[in-house]
């Protein structure tokens, strides 16, 4: 029973934990099948003009997952879980149950079908993105994604840095990039 408590507690206010757990995996289910469902019932749309719709959607996605990191999560919400996410980044990191779906009504009601579809995959790649930097070998990776991890590492030494967790893009545009440290280190 008490892990049910426990569960129920990281689905209503997310949170750090030590180990995995169901509702981390969750996510990694939900949201890649919601975008093929939704692209499956366009189908009849696919095409050029759809997977550009798509892009603008994921680049859109990468936006938003830069503010949401700078503004809340290291503004007015920097407390509890995502301090500990930097003080313990090999934990695993569980949003509220809320926090996501939230997002996605908001995007849902302003972009066009393809775009949301980009927007959800984006949120899909920036969950296998920050899960490799944080819990994967990353020996057995390309030289790039070992840079890469280290340039996130910058940020978890430095939380006023490289807020764009799947893209240094918005980085770059908004000035708040930094070099990676030169060795060592996990994400």
């Amino acid at each position: 029973m008490t892990w049910l408590i426990q569960a129920a507690r990281l689905a209503l206010r997310g949170g750090a934990f030590a180990r995995p757990n169901w509702l981390f995996w969750l996510d990694f289910i939900l949201y890649p099948v919601l975008a093929a469902v939704l692209m499956a019932a366009d189908r009849d749309n696919l095409g050029w003009a759809w997977s550009r719709w798509a892009v603008a959607g994921f680049v859109g996605f990468t936006l938003v997952e830069y503010w949401m990191h700078r503004l809340p999560l290291h503004g007015l919400l920097y407390h509890g879980a995502h301090e500990r996410h930097h003080t313990h980044p090999a934990e695993y990191v569980v949003f509220p149950i809320w926090y996501t779906p939230m997002i996605f009504i908001a995007a849902w009601s302003v972009l066009p079908l393809p775009a949301f579809v980009g927007f959800v995959i984006g949120y899909c790649w920036f969950m296998a993105w920050h899960h490799v930097l944080h819990h994967a070998d990353l020996n057995r990776f390309p030289r790039a994604v070992r840079r890469y991890a280290l340039w996130h590492l910058a940020h978890h030494h430095d939380p006023a840095c490289n807020f764009g967790i799947t893209l240094p893009l918005w980085d770059y545009a908004f000035g708040t990039w930094r070099a990676a440290p030169p060795a060592g280190g996990r994400a």
